[in-house]
């Protein structure tokens, strides 16, 4: 299957210290911006009924060889859901939230 994103999980048993020795004495993180208003698989609103249920970082590999950043994108149930289900429909997620990492709109 040909992948539709550019995102790389941790290999099973490593760290993130272990792909990115930048983030081994860690010990703290500071927030600078305030959440996306928006799912970034979905983009829809986060409302009363759809809350943010779990949240990926992504560490833009170029930048973290030198300074630990990471960017942190929200999810919603539903899309969460969809990441769980694996196979296509977690391809599918990972390529919406690439996606949105680079600032492209829902495709409709």
């Amino acid at each position: 299957m040909k992948l539709l994103h550019n995102l790389i999980e941790l290999p099973a048993g490593k760290t993130l210290a272990d792909v990115l020795p930048v983030f081994k004495d860690i010990e703290n993180e500071v927030h600078v911006v305030t959440p996306q208003p928006v799912c970034a698989g979905c983009r829809k609103p986060f409302t009363a009924v759809r809350k943010r249920r779990k949240a990926f970082r992504l560490y833009p590999f170029g930048i973290c060889r030198s300074w630990p950043v990471a960017f942190a994108h929200s999810l919603c149930g539903r899309c969460w859901s969809l990441y769980q289900a694996g196979g296509v429909r977690k391809e599918a997620l990972l390529a919406s939230i690439d996606a949105f990492d680079d600032g492209q709109e829902v495709m409709q």
